[in-house]
């Protein structure tokens, strides 16, 4: 069973420069632009998702230090409850 991916056609703009550039990695990889472009978007939306995961856990970090009632229960952390 195959998995179908529905496409959208989208149009932008590059600086020349850019677009020379593009050309130049579509040879050398033997790929299509489409592919380069998904693969730099794929990689960059993952870099997006893991900064935001990382200012998240700086935030909840400061606030485990800070908040008390979120470390009240820390000295039962090396306890053995047999």
């Amino acid at each position: 069973m195959s998995t179908q991916h529905t496409y959208d056609r989208i149009t932008f703009s590059l600086p020349h420069s850019m677009n020379v550039t593009l050309d130049a990695l579509k040879e050398e990889m033997k790929s299509s632009k489409s592919d380069i472009i998904k693969q730099a978007i794929e990689h960059f939306v993952k870099k997006q998702e893991e900064e935001r995961l990382a200012r998240a856990v700086d935030l909840m970090t400061g606030e485990y230090e800070h908040n008390s009632e979120l470390t009240s229960f820390t000295n039962l952390d090396g306890e053995d409850f047999q």
